[in-house]
């Protein structure tokens, strides 16, 4: 399992790779530029993506709106973490298919719960109906 962050600014970025691998033991990549990582999930598959909004290369939203037009990213969970709090951009990330959205600062608990929640459906086998 893998997550990627997608986050521009270091220490941010190194603050939400700890509190990640402390919710699981997995392998956290980082990428500081939204187009290097659309190039990236073309090639390795992530089971969560934590995307910042101010990004260099795109905003967050059009590398979610982006990443849902692959057919193995249309679902996976997608954290949107950023310190812009208008409640449009909230609405607009949720209504293109972020799963969910925080501000910066991240509430650590509350972070590690929701990556740990995501991380858990995603190890779930796909059940079979019919």
């Amino acid at each position: 399992m893998a997550i990627l962050i997608v986050e521009d600014n270091a220490t941010n970025a190194m603050i939400l790779k700890h509190l990640a691998r402390k919710a699981a033991d997995v392998e956290v990549l980082i990428e500081a530029d939204a187009t290097a990582a659309l190039k990236l999930c073309h090639n390795t598959f992530f089971e969560l993506l934590i995307v910042d909004q101010v990004l260099p290369g795109m905003t967050g939203l059009q590398f979610v709106k982006a990443i849902r037009q692959l057919p193995r990213y249309d679902s996976v969970p997608t954290i949107m973490v950023t310190a812009d709090q208008d409640p449009k951009l909230r609405e607009e990330a949720l209504r293109i298919g972020v799963t969910d959205f925080l501000t910066k600062p991240v509430e650590t608990l509350r972070f590690r719960a929701i990556v740990s929640t995501f991380l858990e459906r995603s190890a779930q086998p796909a059940r079979a109906y019919g």
